[in-house]
């Protein structure tokens, strides 16, 4: 009965120092896309498709330049798709696509 219990406590001791491993295992898995976005007049608009982008689930940040016509994702890998934030982007009223198809894959 002791060698079960100190098994359970060397299990428990090994699982509560992984933890933190593996959660830092998880933030590598964090993805970026790169997509064009058309249509884009002034700042209102960069604001707009970026407020749009960080309504998305899983999205950490959005940045959204207008001299470059462009928005850069980085967002949870599993919690959201470039495809998905294509539609979040169009669905605000502008056109988007991705820059690299294969982002985020």
């Amino acid at each position: 009965m002791k060698k079960l219990s100190a098994w359970v406590v060397m299990l428990a001791l090994v699982m509560a120092v992984s933890a933190p491993l593996l959660a830092g295992e998880q933030a590598k898995a964090d993805l970026n896309v790169k997509m064009s976005v058309k249509g884009m007049t002034c700042a209102t608009c960069v604001a707009g498709v970026k407020a749009a982008l960080e309504k998305v689930d899983g999205v950490k940040s959005a940045e959204v330049s207008l001299a470059d016509n462009e928005a850069t994702v980085v967002y949870v890998k599993g919690k959201t798709t470039p495809e998905a934030l294509v539609k979040a982007v169009q669905k605000a009223g502008f056109q988007a696509s991705l820059k690299d198809p294969k982002a985020g894959a």
